[in-house]
């Protein structure tokens, strides 16, 4: 996160300062391409760089604080990969698979620290990623842009271009379902 320093960046990102826009670029491009590559898309680098390709163009229409400019910029994410899937004609074309997990958080890359090998380590053991590979692609999706992206409930149903109360029951099931499989799998043992 910027932080208090967002509004100049913002700023100056608006007004055309090229380190700015690279420091939103930054910021948010990571999140962006975890959470296309999640939703299955095979070309999810070319499809996040029309996202913030959108982003500087619309950049000066844009007002608020951090939290509803990562709000925004996810908005714009979705809005390219319906674009995607409309165009393509069918659902994602490869299966959400653990290795997605690990790579959109940002673990498991080879150069991990001692804690972030551990925390893989303990994910794969409590079977909590194999769990999370058995939601469906909407559960996926609101437990990404929230837990991940770190996006409100509001942000995410603006996103998603769904009522918030869809977005509720959405993380409400996927907890449930992590919940129980993750209780199987104890009690299988």
């Amino acid at each position: 996160m910027i932080g208090e320093a967002f509004p100049e960046v913002l700023k100056a990102a608006q007004a055309g300062n090229s380190d700015a826009l690279g420091r939103l670029y930054s910021e948010c491009s990571p999140r962006v391409l975890g959470y296309l590559r999640s939703q299955g898309i095979a070309d999810h680098e070319d499809i996040a760089a029309e996202v913030f390709v959108s982003m500087v163009r619309n950049l000066g229409s844009f007002h608020g604080d951090e939290d509803s400019f990562r709000g925004w910029v996810f908005t714009i994410a979705q809005r390219r990969l319906v674009d995607e899937r409309r165009r393509r004609g069918r659902r994602p074309e490869e299966p959400f698979e653990t290795e997605d997990l690990v790579e959109v958080l940002g673990i498991g890359s080879g150069g991990e620290s001692g804690v972030e090998s551990e925390a893989l380590e303990r994910l794969r053991t409590s079977g909590l990623l194999e769990a999370i590979e058995q939601l469906t692609p909407d559960q996926r999706s609101v437990l990404y842009l929230r837990a991940v992206a770190d996006l409100s409930v509001p942000d995410i149903a603006r996103a998603l271009d769904k009522p918030e109360t869809a977005v509720k029951a959405l993380l409400r099931r996927a907890a449930a379902t992590l919940n129980r499989r993750l209780a199987e799998q104890e009690g299988g043992e």
